[in-house]
């Protein structure tokens, strides 16, 4: 019986943790949905404007 017990705690964390890995990936998708279309985005000293084309990052 302990087993089963112990083979069902895994399975539920194992269940809680992806979930939560993909409710963090959600959040972050939707943060950078609602941030305004002109900003810019700063990161490690390069600055580039978040709706730049490839030919203007040339």
């Amino acid at each position: 019986m302990k087993t089963t017990i112990k083979r069902q705690c895994v399975y539920v964390v194992a269940v809680v943790t992806v979930l939560s890995v993909y409710g963090v990936g959600v959040y972050r998708i939707e943060q950078l949905r609602q941030s305004p279309r002109n900003a810019v985005v700063c990161t490690f000293g390069h600055c580039l404007p978040t709706d730049a084309s490839f030919s203007a990052l040339r």
